[in-house]
């Protein structure tokens, strides 16, 4: 019994303890444990932060630091510097336009970089006017080239006082044929002027379909030259032995007239032969700069050719084109008595016709009689080398080849030249009564031949150059057809430049067709309704359909991105 007693007692003293309150718990080892865990974390996160403090303080207020900073500041603001120096010293413009409107030929490159004096352009085109963008967009392409442009655009609408005192300036003066009130742009240097016309700035390619082809830098070009031309050079055609004449027509040579003209030349007829009373062209080359015999069928007499030799003696400059010429009876070549004038520049005409069998050069059509020669370096055929390879070089068909014999004193520079297959036929006439594919024989000459050359005379004293000569051995780049045809272009240019060289003038202003572009707009009805459909129905309801998808996104964005409620514990 005594034990049951001490046993309850034992059990009612702790309860009665737990009912005052005034008891504390005893704390266990596990609470211990997780204090002392908690009290370590937060001494270590404490300790990574002010180390990581410190590594911030000693990291930016460590003067090395600072001092690559500085450093790389000022290598900054150097190298922008130099960027923008170099820029400026090496200006590049990018065309993407199509036919590259506005990417300068070499002919007008070479006219500003050679500007000694200031020149004025002044534009009168209206804003407005769909040629004042293209206008500046070129314009500036040539502020690329050269300083000595000065610019200024005068619209009409908005600035009518500058206008009319440009206008008054120019209007008494009347400029091969044209007036200031004429002119869309007036280019000027000193007390010269030149007046370039709305007409000069687009040739209209299709009335019916309103084509344009834009024609600025020619127009321009042309301009700056005229003002900045100290005279006019004479080019002299020979005439009375079957050459080719300057006037219009499928076969003369009107157009290429007219393109020398365009650069600057005074074009004449003329000839060694004393005049009939209904002839009025001169007897004699004086006057003249270059002396042109384009492809000639009769033999010149040797007087006239006597007259030739005594012009090149007084430094005159000769270009000559001819070709293999049968004679009457179709057996032997004619002599067209150029022998003599060739043999004083140390060149002799081959009495051979030239087939080129190198299926790269020649053309599909024939045996090989019409090709594309290869061009050699010189001023001639600057714009031409290894043009062969691409399609655009000189055309020649019918031709003989030239040898350089060594004798004299100028100074000889092949041209154009074959291919190493290509082969002078000797006995052409036996050939051409039965024509085959053409077989180098006995006696034919072997390719590369020569079928152009340059040659220059010794300076005289108190020149600055002496005679010179450009020989090519066939009459073909002669034809009119050269000038009216894309096609042929190269041809015509190669003519051009050798006159330019013959002349000490500068490359012929040759600027490369642009392509057409409609010059109005034209709807039909089906095309005004297409229109209507899509300004009024598909994209309002292609934006309305955007709209709402953009808001549904969004709706069910914010849906997902609202709180959900606590679960109750």
């Amino acid at each position: 019994m005594s034990d049951d007693k001490d046993t309850s007692a034992a059990e009612t003293k702790p309860k009665g303890k737990r009912s005052s309150g005034k008891t504390s718990r005893k704390k266990t080892p596990q609470s211990v444990s997780v204090k002392e865990t908690t009290t370590q974390k937060a001494a270590l996160i404490e300790a990574e932060e002010a180390s990581d403090r410190a590594s911030a303080v000693r990291s930016g207020t460590s003067s090395g630091t600072k001092f690559g900073a500085i450093i790389g500041l000022v290598a900054a603001m150097v190298l922008a510097m130099l960027v923008n120096v170099f820029a400026a010293r090496h200006y590049k413009r990018w065309d993407f336009t199509q036919g590259g409107l506005y990417t300068l030929s070499r002919a007008t490159i070479e006219t500003l970089h050679n500007l000694g004096e200031p020149i004025r352009i002044d534009v009168l085109v209206p804003a407005s006017d769909p040629l004042s963008l293209s206008l500046r967009h070129l314009l500036t392409a040539y502020g690329a080239e050269t300083t000595r442009l000065a610019v200024h655009f005068t619209d009409p609408d908005r600035h009518a006082a500058e206008f009319l005192a440009v206008q008054r300036k120019y209007d008494e003066r009347v400029i091969d044929g044209r007036v200031v009130s004429d002119a869309a742009i007036v280019i000027s240097r000193g007390d010269r002027a030149f007046f370039v016309t709305p007409r000069d700035l687009v040739e209209v390619e299709n009335a019916e379909d309103s084509l344009a082809r834009p024609k600025l830098e020619q127009a321009l070009t042309v301009g700056i030259r005229a003002v900045t031309s100290t005279g006019q050079t004479q080019i002299c055609f020979t005439s009375g032995h079957g050459e080719k004449s300057i006037e219009q027509g499928a076969t003369g040579l009107g157009a290429l007239r007219d393109r020398l003209r365009l650069n600057g030349h005074e074009v004449v007829t003329s000839s060694a032969k004393t005049p009939a009373n209904d002839n009025p062209a001169p007897t004699s080359f004086s006057g003249c700069r270059v002396v042109v015999v384009a492809g000639p069928d009769e033999k010149l007499p040797a007087e006239e050719t006597q007259k030739l030799i005594a012009f090149v003696e007084q430094g005159g400059n000769v270009l000559i084109a001819a070709g293999p010429i049968p004679n009457d009876k179709s057996e032997l070549y004619e002599d067209l008595g150029l022998g003599p004038i060739l043999e004083k520049f140390g060149l002799e005409l081959d009495k051979n016709f030239i087939f080129e069998t190198d299926p790269r050069l020649r053309s599909s059509q024939g045996f090989g009689e019409t090709f594309m020669p290869i061009t050699r370096p010189h001023a001639v055929t600057e714009g031409f080398l290894g043009a062969e390879t691409t399609g655009n070089g000189p055309i020649f068909t019918v031709v003989s080849s030239l040898k350089a014999t060594g004798k004299g004193s100028a100074a000889t520079t092949p041209l154009l030249v074959t291919s190493d297959d290509a082969l002078g036929m000797v006995n052409f006439f036996a050939w051409a009564k039965n024509p085959s594919e053409p077989i180098a024989k006995d006696g034919d000459a072997k390719g590369p031949l020569t079928i152009s050359y340059a040659a220059e005379l010794p300076a005289k004293a108190g020149a600055s150059r002496g005679a010179r000569l450009v020989a090519i051995a066939s009459s073909s780049p002669m034809m009119g057809e050269n000038w009216m045809s894309d096609d042929l272009r190269g041809t015509a240019i190669f003519v051009e430049s050798a006159i330019a060289w013959l002349a000490s003038s500068p490359t012929p202003v040759d600027i490369p067709k642009k392509p057409a572009m409609s010059a109005s707009l034209r709807l039909s009805e089906d095309a005004l309704a297409s229109i209507f459909r899509y300004v009024v129905i598909f994209i309002p309801l292609a934006s309305a359909l955007v709209g709402i998808a953009i808001q549904l996104r969004r709706r069910s964005t914010e849906r997902r991105r609202e709180p959900k409620p606590r679960d109750e514990q």
